[in-house]
C-alpha cells in the first residue's frame, strides 16, 4: 500500500469520524434542549457524511491520475447529489 493511499485513508476516516462526531453532538444537543433545530442539522449531516467521504475519494482519484475509477466515483457522486436536491424540492 502506497504512502498516497494511507494518506487518503485517513484523510476519509477524518472526514467521517468528524461528520459522525458532530452530528452525534448536535442531536444530544436537541435531545437535551428540546429544540428541533439541532436535531434536524444532525440527521442532515449524518446524511450528508457519506456524500463527503465520496467527495474527498474522487478528489484523491483524481489527483493519482486514476481516471476511471475518478469517473465512476463522480458518477455516483452526481447520483447522490441529485437525490439530495430532489429530496430538498419534495
Amino acid at each position: 500500500m502506497t504512502s498516497r493511499v494511507r494518506t487518503l485513508e485517513r484523510i476519509v476516516e477524518a472526514a467521517l469520524t468528524a461528520g459522525v462526531a458532530v452530528s452525534g453532538l448536535l442531536l444530544v444537543a436537541g435531545l437535551v434542549l428540546g429544540s428541533t433545530a439541532p436535531l434536524w442539522w444532525g440527521v442532515l449531516l449524518l446524511i450528508l457524511t457519506p456524500v463527503v467521504r465520496v467527495l474527498v475519494v474522487t478528489v484523491g482519484l483524481i489527483l493519482d491520475h486514476d481516471w476511471l475509477f475518478a469517473g465512476v466515483s463522480l458518477f455516483v457522486l452526481g447520483v447522490l447529489l441529485s437525490s439530495v436536491y430532489v429530496s430538498g424540492r419534495l
